[in-house]
């Protein structure tokens, strides 16, 4: 009972990630533009019912509370790769986040592929005794600033990204050049 109810939890924080970057407050259910728009009451249910039919992870279930209704469709159309929906809808929320920004989707997704195959719980132990973290492998020697928060946090890690970018540093992700740059 208990991981059902840290599911929903899950699904809310997602639900509520997503209220506060597109419209900056809660929305009920409603219709719109003759679309159901499910509003952060059923895209908390819609997370913890995905997180508990997908795999029973709490991070699947924030991300479907994040994606709300498109997890329904991606359920429907992939029933057994419970790992791709995840990779599908991190991908999802990392172009929502740069399209905010006002940088190329493609690109903030291909990176982020070739330093952690869009895990957002990566690590990587360097010699020097640093960690590279998250998405985009921020690593904490070189950037203190950075929490183990924002470093792990789908949207916080992008956004963090997006201002690198913007601010000429995409050099931070050299190494992996040749994977993302096509």
């Amino acid at each position: 009972m208990t991981s059902i109810l840290i599911l929903f939890v899950a699904g809310a924080i997602g639900a509520l990630v997503k209220e506060i970057i597109q419209d900056n407050k809660l929305t009920l259910p409603k219709k719109v533009d003759g679309e159901f728009a499910l509003g952060f009451l059923g895209s908390c249910i819609i997370g913890g019912v995905a997180g508990y039919l997908v795999d029973g992870d709490p991070v699947t279930a924030g991300l479907a509370g994040y994606a709300g209704l498109s997890v329904i469709a991606n359920l429907l159309a992939k029933k057994n790769q419970g790992p791709e929906l995840a990779k599908n809808t991190i991908a999802e929320i990392i172009r929502k986040v740069a399209e905010n920004k006002g940088i190329d989707p493609e690109l903030a997704v291909r990176v982020a592929d070739c330093e952690s195959g869009l895990n957002p719980a990566a690590v990587n132990l360097n010699k020097d005794g640093s960690k590279d973290r998250g998405l985009y492998q921020i690593n904490d020697k070189w950037h203190p600033e950075v929490s183990d928060k924002i470093a792990f946090d789908i949207v916080l890690s992008t956004q963090f990204f997006c201002q690198a970018f913007i601010d000429g540093h995409l050099d931070w992700w050299k190494i992996t050049k040749k994977c993302w740059e096509k």
